[in-house]
């Protein structure tokens, strides 16, 4: 029995040759789809959990706890654990959760009962990811936090860790849920979300460029002095936000757009929804933004607004997803 594959369907979700190098693997492992979908979550998870870590060393003025790397303070383990020193390592070390959590993906991408290559190439896509995130962490250090490492820290998070771990998430749950009616998106629905995508790049980009100009280095809690980005003087913070604050505005009216669409060209209920959260989330995230920003960017509010960034790229990717993968072969 097979769902029924709309016109748009990409072929990489079916099912490929199994590797023939990894016969002797498969003959002994065995991963259900369930088990993937396990793998999957724990790598989204872990990757939502690492970016509220690392926003916590922002605000906490923590990014230089350690002042060198990859050791701290030129040994494996802290020999003073101070609170700089102790969230910064601490971020450090969920590195291995995560990098363990994408290396548990690609080992049940391998052994799938019914091997899928995109399962594969975006397990390790995550792990790569973890690399070049630990590499830019370390030039961040090296380099005593500039704006520019650390923007392109936060950037690859969501961009390369977070996209592709809700990604893979959507996909191996198709493998696990009973065959759904028809409904896939026509091409109206589909390029009305997937418009979402670098709206939503732009608004992300200037969030971090108007984090970059503002109080929040991550050196104040060791008392190092952070070069930020300025390009208007003491006028640069205000600049960029109101810059920030329009992109974001019309990424929301884009959101309610698009979930017009859907709406009326009768898309499904999963995507309907999924792009009513985003909605209420990119509006939450200019009422916290405002309040902040008059209250001159106290640091739990700063934290509360990265964390809601993160979990609006995790809703907007899953419409994405919704949009350009509504059914599959099984």
């Amino acid at each position: 029995m097979a769902r029924t594959t709309s016109p748009s369907a990409v072929d990489d979700t079916a099912s490929a040759p199994e590797p023939r190098r990894l016969g002797w693997l498969r003959r002994r492992f065995t991963s259900s789809p369930e088990r993937m979908l396990l793998a999957a979550r724990i790598a989204l998870v872990t990757n939502v959990g690492i970016m509220l870590s690392g926003g916590l060393v922002r605000v906490s003025g923590s990014g230089l706890g350690c002042s060198n790397w990859p050791k701290c303070d030129t040994r494996v383990l802290p020999s003073e654990v101070h609170a700089p020193t102790f969230i910064e390592f601490g971020n450090r070390l969920l590195t291995f959760a995560v990098g363990a959590a994408a290396i548990f993906a690609i080992f049940c991408a391998l052994t799938q009962v019914r091997y899928r290559k995109d399962f594969t190439v975006l397990s390790v896509v995550l792990l790569l990811g973890v690399a070049l995130q630990a590499v830019i962490g370390g030039l961040s250090v090296l380099y005593d936090l500039d704006w520019i490492w650390i923007s392109a820290h936060y950037l690859v998070s969501i961009l390369v860790l977070l996209v592709p771990a809700v990604m893979l998430v959507w996909r191996a749950g198709q493998d696990t849920r009973a065959p759904r009616e028809p409904g896939a998106p026509d091409r109206l629905t589909r390029s009305s979300v997937l418009a979402l995508l670098p709206l939503g790049v732009l608004a992300l980009a200037a969030g971090t460029l108007a984090t970059a100009s503002g109080p929040h280095g991550g050196g104040a809690g060791t008392g190092d002095v952070v070069q930020r980005f300025d390009i208007h003087g003491t006028g640069t913070l205000e600049w960029v936000v109101q810059r920030h604050g329009a992109i974001s505005a019309i990424f929301g009216l884009a959101i309610v757009v698009a979930w017009v669409v859907a709406k009326t060209r009768g898309a499904s209920p999963q995507l309907q929804l999924t792009l009513t959260g985003a909605a209420l989330l990119v509006a939450l995230q200019g009422v916290i933004g405002l309040i902040q920003y008059g209250l001159e960017l106290p640091h739990a509010l700063v934290w509360v607004h990265v964390a809601l960034s993160a979990i609006t790229w995790v809703a907007v990717a899953w419409a994405w997803q919704n949009a350009r993968l509504a059914t599959q072969p099984v």
